[in-house]
């Protein structure tokens, strides 16, 4: 046994790696796998890495760049698929695993239990709620449809609109099926947002049809990224997707779902000629209306003035209270000027210049008496005044210290110059300063003890 273990060919790593890969891929052709999608990997280069699983297993697999843009499912986490692909090595990790070139669901169950699933969500964040969607316009001048630029569903929406009422179109070409679709749909509903920077008209609706299919033909309208984008938009938009009884995550969010593309167009404009005749019928009401009111206002008109009497007999009274008023006024304002008149006149009378003279005199006589009178007056007054002023000096000067300093007094007053009123007052030593009438003074010392 020695022997044959060291008569083995030996390998180096990767010359066993080489023949690994090798015996793998001669002995598995293309195959078909089934299972769950796991971990999900989308990094920058543009490659899909995932993990497929059952209970028991997981391998790995890998979707090159070139082949996703084909794909008509894109992997996501928790979806039952099958891939077909073919099974290889990596040699760099010693791990075999599949190069899947398609991807399609393991049945209609499995993308039910995704959908329902993505709808459970989106619910309870608030997305498919009344209360977020916005108002159709009456009337839109423009209107942005994304679909398909081929096919039935544009023309019969375009043949719709120009039959009821002719507006302008926008179409943005869309994939509405496969891997790019949901990329594509959310480019068309940012970029007509944006439109408006290339000096076109921003849309006043937007549309986004495609005709009727499979759950796995409608699946892109299901994209969670679709669905947020129409949540997002500041436009209105209708969706009609499929058919009547086709249900999609778009019809939920939309601000208006329609059961076909045809039935989008028409709830996006009335129809012309109904309008003609509703605005026909509404002119024909008010040109009635008003001519009602016309006779009504008429009518009323004509009872009035007949419970009114004539404007003459109306206005015959206060213009004889008028004529009576003036007829007094006048006579008044006669009166009072012959009155002011006589006393004009009198007046004149006493102003004569003899009899303006001797008022004159009278009253000069009158004021020149009157003048000798104050005089004697003032001289009697000013007498008193004097005789009182002698009176008064001769008691100041009899009750003046100076006239008691004669009669043999004198005044005493201590070292500030107080006067001494009592002996009481004197201190021991204490300097006195005595004055006579004649103005002498003499200062002294008193000894308490001795006095």
């Amino acid at each position: 046994m020695n022997s044959t273990i060291k008569n083995t060919l030996e390998l180096s790593v990767s010359e066993l790696s080489d023949s690994i890969k090798g015996l793998i891929e001669d002995n598995f052709g293309y195959i078909r796998v089934r299972g769950e999608i796991g971990r999900v990997s989308t990094p920058a280069s543009g490659h899909i890495y995932f993990d497929l699983k059952d209970n028991d297993a997981v391998i790995s697999g890998i979707i090159w760049k070139g082949n996703v843009l084909s794909l008509d499912i894109k992997p996501e986490e928790g979806l039952e698929v099958i891939c077909v692909g073919k099974v290889t090595t990596y040699k760099g990790q010693s791990k075999y695993q599949i190069i899947v070139d398609k991807v399609e669901p393991a049945g209609v169950g499995a993308l039910m239990a995704l959908l329902e699933k993505r709808k459970k969500t989106l619910t309870s964040e608030g997305l498919f709620l009344n209360d977020f969607k916005q108002e159709i316009p009456f009337l839109p001048k423009t209107i942005g449809v994304i679909t398909s630029p081929s096919g039935a569903v544009i023309r019969d929406i375009i043949h719709r609109i120009e039959e009821r009422f002719p507006s302008r179109i926008m179409i943005w070409p869309v994939r509405v099926q496969g891997e790019s679709c949901p990329e594509e749909v959310i480019d068309a509903i940012e970029g007509f947002h944006l439109i408006e920077q290339s000096n076109m008209p921003r849309p006043d609706l937007i549309i986004i049809a495609r005709g009727g299919g499979s759950l796995e033909d409608l699946w892109g309208f299901n994209d969670e990224g679709v669905v947020r984008a129409v949540f997002n938009s500041k436009i209105p938009i209708i969706s009609a997707i499929g058919h009547e009884t086709d249900n999609t995550l778009i019809d939920l969010v939309s601000d208006l779902r329609a059961p076909t593309p045809s039935a989008a167009a028409e709830k996006a404009v009335p129809v012309r000629n109904d309008i003609l005749l509703k605005l026909k019928d509404i002119d024909l009401r008010l040109q009635s209306a008003i001519l009602r009111n016309f006779k009504e206002k008429s009518e009323r008109n004509k009872i009035i003035c007949m419970a009114f009497p004539e404007i003459l007999k109306i206005i015959k009274y206060p213009q004889q209270r008028m004529d009576n008023i003036n007829i007094r006024i006048r006579l008044s304002l006669k009166s009072n000027l012959n009155h002011f008149s006589q006393n004009l006149i009198n007046i004149s009378r006493l102003l004569k210049k003899d009899r303006l003279k001797k008022m004159v005199e009278s009253k000069s006589d009158n004021l020149e008496s009157k003048f000798h009178l104050l005089f004697s007056s003032f001289d009697f007054f000013l007498m008193g005044l004097t005789s009182r002023l002698s009176l008064s000096s001769g008691i100041l000067a009899a009750l003046s210290h100076e006239n008691v300093l004669k009669r043999g007094f004198a005044i005493v007053k201590d070292d500030s110059l107080t006067l001494v009123r009592s002996s009481k007052a004197l201190k021991d030593n204490q300097n006195l300063r005595i004055q006579f009438s004649e103005g002498d003074a003499i200062d002294v010392s008193v000894d308490k003890n001795e006095s």
